[in-house]
């Protein structure tokens, strides 16, 4: 695959990616036809120039003034993730926590003890200190959503805190700056593809999706928000975690990444930064940038995959050729991206083709290495 075939960009608004190095990943997926996003959907608009758009100066915080909405998209209500919290409560895991012996730093802490340890955590790092020390100011919407203080930011927008007037649940809101999506014909598909995805996920332990709108200065992904911040700042602030603790999370990990599987779909960005923690410690599986969907009925034999590294027999047997549904055989994928650091070795020393769910799995196994 030639150079001008890829294009290459960073993660993008990711809550909790901020001060940690970018990830440069390729993208060079086959375009599919997702499903249409509901009524008056009209998918990625034309490219209009900054001044068309009366759009801030680049580096502005939000928008000056109201912006109108042009497309809408409402999964369900942001009050279900209180029913998604005491799910997670209820995992047999989380239980056995819950009752066991005395509570220890970290993990250990459960229930009321782990709202507290939130709540108070003079150790949570640089990412929810703003939370406690941002100054008052003036009001500002977006939707229904009042804007609070920002717990995430990337290349194309930030991640602001929002919850609507008349109260309720808090929510995470990805905005992504129309204008700093410029003329790029991947970046509108990526976007679009990681909610074509979202919406149809319905997993305690996978961020929920509760709507998608659009205006003209931004696209605003409302997500299920989680107040216990990134795993890995938490590994970071207790050193490591006891085998019981770290155990009930790869456990929900693992359910996680089994659910996306059945459903046709590897995430290919598993790591301790894309992994959140609510307030009772459960883990939530979020950020969906580099995921792809595969058929999940079309199971590859051993010697198929064991002949992915040779081109010839790629070729022969037309592994890389795209099929009728838009998806090569089985779950091979060709981008190469994720995270060097949790990346399986065939997408480092080679560019051929890869099984996605094997990649996700290679991830699964680092992660699990890290806070023990």
């Amino acid at each position: 695959m030639s150079d001008s075939d890829r294009s290459r960009e960073n993660a993008g608004s990711t809550p909790g990616t901020r001060g940690k190095g970018k990830d440069t990943r390729v993208f060079s997926e086959p375009a599919k036809n997702y499903p249409p996003m509901g009524a008056g959907y009209t998918g990625p608009n034309e490219s209009r120039s900054a001044s068309d758009l009366r759009l801030p100066p680049m580096g502005s915080d939000l928008p000056r003034e109201d912006s109108a909405i042009i497309n809408r998209l409402v999964i369900d209500d942001p009050s279900e993730d209180l029913e998604r919290e005491r799910a997670r409560v209820a995992d047999p895991g989380s239980a056995h926590l819950a009752q066991g012996a005395a509570p220890v730093a970290g993990l250990g802490l459960v229930g009321g003890e782990a709202a507290q340890d939130v709540a108070h955590g003079g150790q949570q790092r640089a990412r929810q200190e703003h939370l406690r020390n941002s100054q008052p100011r003036r009001e500002v919407k977006f939707g229904d959503y009042i804007l609070g203080q920002t717990i995430g930011e990337g290349e194309f927008g930030k991640v602001k805190l929002g919850w609507k007037k008349e109260g309720g649940v808090q929510v995470a809101i990805k905005l992504i700056r129309r204008e700093v999506l410029g003329n790029n014909p991947n970046r509108l598909p990526k976007i679009y593809r990681e909610i074509a995805i979202l919406r149809g996920l319905q997993h305690p332990n996978i961020v929920r999706l509760h709507e998608m709108v659009e205006t003209e200065r931004h696209i605003g992904i409302i997500l299920e928000y989680a107040s216990g911040g990134e795993l890995f700042d938490f590994i970071l602030n207790h050193r490591y975690l006891k085998d019981n603790a770290a155990r009930r999370l790869f456990a929900q990990l693992i359910s996680g990444v089994g659910y996306l599987h059945k459903r046709g779909i590897v995430h290919r960005d598993l790591k301790l930064e894309n992994l959140l923690l609510d307030r009772n410690k459960n883990i939530i599986i979020t950020d969906f940038g580099f995921a792809n969907t595969f058929n999940p009925h079309d199971e590859l034999g051993e010697e198929v995959e064991y002949g992915l590294a040779q081109k010839d027999f790629v070729q022969r047997y037309g592994l890389d050729q795209i099929q009728p549904d838009g998806h090569r055989r089985g779950d091979l994928m060709q981008t190469s991206c994720g995270s060097p650091c949790y990346a399986a070795p065939e997408l480092v020393v080679s560019d051929s083709l890869y099984t996605g769910r094997k990649v996700d799995v290679w991830s699964c196994g680092v992660i699990l290495v890290c806070p023990i």
